[in-house]
């Protein structure tokens, strides 16, 4: 054997050896020989000692021959892995060089080699077809809140159907995300890697920059909002007043980055001003991984939920039926992500206290004050759903226990919760604290999902105008309303009762008494497959505008380091 033929065969043996179980066989298990003149056989004995499982059935099906004679599909699945950079993949994991190389030397190799290459194409496309279509890592791996479903896919079935009908580009195409974020996160990442390459100018502001007034970093903002393009047209960059042109581009840049477009420059907007553009890059690649990772349908009515940027939609045949804000879970006690389908709605519901509240806020505050239970309006019951008397409370018996906040407008869940199957306890809900949805920064939950309009969206899901109007939820959910009830009632007796006395002056009537109104939980069941993806993406692009949100949960950085390692 020559010396290139050597360093092939040293490049089969190393690849392999570093692919593993998803994307290798061990191709010193390979015994081949020749049967007929287009397709080579393998040993079939020989290739079941390799550990590469999906690599085995493969070429069990295919008769333990090679299966890559096509040249035009060689062709394309080499192209196809050397752009694996513009799916924010790196091409050096599909094993690029050692391909191309056997490639250009495709009419001098030896049959053994003819297998070897054979072989390594093989699991070379099985590992791209894995990576493109259910992302390269598995976030049930990376995290304990995330709930995704995995995704099953038949690389083989794929690889086959490629094969056999000599229809790569189709089939290579379908099987990547075909939501629209994931195709407007391609094309910012094509934009960003556009980009010329820049001097990163770190801002070191401590106090907010205010309209109107000189500083010596408003020639590096003026730089900054040139190079993003939110400032159009080219500045005096010499100059050191932050002026009115320049307050419409900061603008600009804090929408773009879901800011409050004051036009200061305080904390956040620093922040942003301070990434650069490899570190923009590094965050698109990172969110084209989660947007692998998530369902390839999502149904055609189904809500989603932005955690990052503190945001629902309904969408249903593709259109944006419903928007909102929320508030999300704090760093501490973060939204989990997850996908599910709602089950039924609550009105006034109760709020029974989980574990973790019970643990870090109620019970270290009881210690101090046992008012502590009247102030936040929580019933301490007993297994028998008796109510107990919270200044006989014990932390020694706390457990015995479960406390309950009742209906009303200031429980916790406010006037109304979303209910769908989840492992982590968590629903969408109203909230007694609708201050919040003025701020920016909406990470202040316990982990749930909090709604802005909560009966709006009850009303949109019910879809019953018969039943269930939104002026009927509203109803529903106002005390006001059911003391209204009563004294209409109470009226209506008193005109019936006046009737009587003046047929009979005598006449004496008992007065008709009445329970303090109480608000009464509502289950209704939602019998329309609505679905809900509790999802996270902090990068996207929207009508032509790269919109960045910030990274709540500093989750980017260390997805990005995980793919490249």
């Amino acid at each position: 054997m020559n010396k290139f033929y050597f360093i092939l065969l040293l490049i089969v043996f190393s690849s392999c050896k570093r692919n593993n179980s998803n994307s290798s066989a061990n191709a010193s298990f390979i015994d081949i020989s020749v049967f007929g003149n287009d397709k080579l056989k393998i040993d079939s004995t020989l290739i079941h000692k390799s550990t590469d499982t999906t690599l085995i059935a493969f070429y069990k099906k295919n008769n333990y021959e090679t299966a890559w004679e096509s040249k035009n599909n060689r062709d394309y699945i080499l192209n196809e892995i050397s752009l694996a950079e513009n799916e924010g993949l790196e091409s050096k994991d599909y094993n690029y060089i050692s391909l191309k190389t056997f490639e250009d030397e495709y009419k001098e190799l030896p049959d053994s080699l003819l297998v070897k290459y054979d072989l390594l194409l093989t699991t070379s496309t099985q590992k791209y077809i894995n990576h493109i279509s259910k992302g390269k890592l598995n976030p049930r791996k990376l995290y304990d809140d995330w709930d995704l479903k995995e995704k099953n896919i038949d690389v083989n079935k794929i690889l086959y159907d490629c094969l056999n009908n000599n229809s790569f580009e189709t089939i290579i195409e379908q099987t990547k995300p075909q939501h629209e974020v994931y195709k407007k996160l391609k094309s910012t990442l094509k934009l960003l890697n556009g980009l010329p390459n820049q001097h990163h100018e770190y801002i070191d502001l401590k106090e907010k920059l205010l309209p109107n007034k000189k500083n010596n970093y408003i020639p590096i903002v003026k730089k900054q909002l040139m190079y993003w393009h939110d400032m159009k047209e080219k500045d005096t960059i010499l100059s050191t007043l932050y002026d009115s042109k320049t307050q419409e581009a900061v603008k600009i840049f804090q929408l773009r980055h879901g800011l409050n477009p004051d036009g200061i420059i305080g904390k956040s907007t620093i922040e942003a001003f301070n990434f650069s553009k490899t570190q923009r890059i590094e965050q698109v690649i990172a969110n084209m991984e989660r947007w692998r990772w998530f369902a390839s349908d999502f149904g055609k009515h189904y809500l989603l939920i932005n955690i990052p940027d503190y945001s629902i939609v309904a969408i249903k045949d593709k259109q944006i039926t419903q928007s909102q804000r929320v508030v999300v879970g704090k760093d501490t006690r973060r939204t989990p992500v997850l996908e599910s389908k709602v089950s039924n709605i609550n009105l006034n519901p109760n709020w029974t206290v989980p574990p973790t509240i019970l643990k870090e806020d109620i019970f270290p505050a009881a210690i101090k004050n046992k008012a502590t239970f009247r102030k936040k309006g929580l019933v301490v019951m007993n297994y028998k759903n008796q109510e107990i008397n919270p200044y006989k409370w014990k932390l020694a018996d706390a457990k015995k226990y479960k406390y309950v906040q009742k209906p009303g407008r200031n429980n916790s869940l406010g006037s109304m919760k979303i209910n769908f199957p989840n492992n982590h306890s968590v629903y969408l809900h109203d909230t007694n604290h609708r201050d919040y949805f003025v701020y920016t920064f909406r990470s202040l939950s316990s982990g749930c999902v909090r709604l802005e309009k909560p009966l709006e969206l009850a009303a949109y899901i019910l879809n019953d105008t018969t039943k269930w109007s939104l002026n009927r939820i509203k109803d529903t959910t106002d005390i006001n309303y059911y003391y209204k009830l009563q004294k209409q009632k109470q009226l209506a007796i008193d005109k019936k009762n006046a009737k009587l006395l003046v047929k009979n002056p005598t006449l004496v009537i008992e007065k008709k008494t009445f329970a303090k109104p109480e608000l009464k939980t509502i289950e209704i069941k939602v019998n329309e497959d609505i679905f809900i993806h509790q999802l996270y993406w902090t990068a996207w692009e929207s009508n032509g505008l790269l919109q960045f949100r910030e990274d709540i949960y500093c989750l980017d950085a260390n997805l990005y380091s995980k793919l490249r390692n």
